[in-house]
């Protein structure tokens, strides 16, 4: 299917497609994943999220990346690494340096309703933790959650 907002798609377990987005100058190829069901339409609210989350992710992105360098920083103290060396949890200070070991995969674009508002969600690889990776939620282009990857699914 073709959707004027979304581009191409095709129906595995929700709409797949493929999307490019700016990481620091950066153009990289991300998937992009619409929420819903085969014999469905993509809804509008679907569409306002992705449209209105495009417009404001220049503004965000630092947010974001300021935001995981909080998270990865109270993760490492959690797991009790502290100021300790750890191979898998360097000591991280600043936002260059979380910007350097995740890396966007997709945006998601969940179901209308389950969130209030307009839902996007991220997931990331991360090198702290391959197998978990990375999710964020945001609504309404604010950050809301923050989490292990399944969060974005």
């Amino acid at each position: 299917m073709i959707n004027s907002v979304f581009g191409e798609l095709t129906y595995e377990y929700g709409w797949n497609g493929k999307t490019t987005i700016d990481w620091y100058g950066e153009m990289i190829n991300v998937d992009l994943v619409v929420s819903g069901e085969e014999d469905e339409e993509i809804d509008s609210l679907q569409c306002e999220s992705y449209e209105k989350f495009k417009l404001a992710w220049s503004d965000i992105k630092d947010s974001i990346l300021e935001r995981v360098l909080s998270y990865y920083i109270n993760l490492r103290n959690e797991l009790g690494y502290g100021d300790d060396s750890n191979e898998n949890y360097p000591a991280i200070s600043n936002i260059d340096e979380i910007k350097n070991i995740i890396t966007l995969d997709s945006i998601v674009v969940p179901l209308s309703g389950v969130y209030d508002g307009r839902s996007i969600a991220l997931a990331f690889h991360c090198e702290w933790d391959a197998e978990n990776g990375l999710g964020i939620i945001l609504v309404n282009e604010e950050i809301h959650d923050i989490g292990y990857q399944d969060i974005a699914f």
